[in-house]
């Protein structure tokens, strides 16, 4: 198989990835990073920093690390324009959306669910509702983009936006939830429902639920 994908199923970012796969009609093979010793060994060789997802892509003789990295790398792959617009302007609203995703949504998302897990002893509670802030800004940020009436993250074609904007908000909702934000949560439903996305996300259902926080009600 010429794309090799090292990720975990259930990781946000390793779906993001799997979402932009699955989009492009591009087959891969999954490296399962499963935390055992010989299997980090291995992991470690191609992300040096241990952050999934990492794309191996014995084609192009190319390793790639970093989600919007690897997707803008599938994107060239499958002939271009599709997950990365080739309007200039369009192009730049994608990133600024997805750097929005990746920064205050994940990256908030991720400190939190580090806290609750004890990672670093006992849970810092300031720093987790500093977190819990940012992210309310940043569903007001999006929800205020979304405010032009675009159909997806970016406009109206599926984007790389809306590859990450899939996993980081359907976990990212279940700590800070959406509240009064309609817009915001009629593009998730979109997001739910796009099949890429469904594929993503059965195939983390053997794995069970890891997120440290119940379902979204809101």
């Amino acid at each position: 198989m010429a794309l090799v994908l090292w990720s975990h199923p259930y990781s946000a970012y390793g779906q993001k990835a799997a979402v932009a796969l699955y989009e492009l009609g591009l087959p891969f093979d999954l490296k399962l990073v499963d935390g055992s010793a010989g299997v980090m060994e291995g992991f470690l060789a191609v992300s040096p920093f241990a952050k999934m997802p990492a794309l191996i892509d014995t084609e192009a003789n190319r390793t790639v690390i970093e989600s919007s990295i690897v997707i803008e790398h599938l994107d060239r792959r499958a002939g271009g324009g599709r997950l990365i617009p080739a309007d200039p302007d369009a192009a730049l609203e994608t990133r600024l959306i997805d750097r929005i995703l990746d920064v205050y949504v994940g990256g908030n998302m991720n400190r939190i669910v580090f806290n609750r897990l004890g990672r670093a002893g006992t849970p810092n509670e300031t720093a987790m509702a500093q977190d819990a802030a940012e992210l309310q800004t940043a569903w007001d940020m999006l929800e205020a983009r979304l405010a032009d009436g675009r159909t997806w993250g970016a406009g109206e074609t599926f984007t790389l936006a809306d590859c990450g904007a899939a996993p980081l908000m359907t976990y990212a909702r279940r700590l800070v939830p959406f509240g009064d934000r309609p817009r915001l949560k009629a593009w998730h439903a979109r997001l739910m429902a796009r099949p890429s996305f469904i594929r993503a996300l059965e195939d983390a259902a053997p794995f069970g639920d890891l997120m440290p926080a119940p379902p979204a009600v809101d």
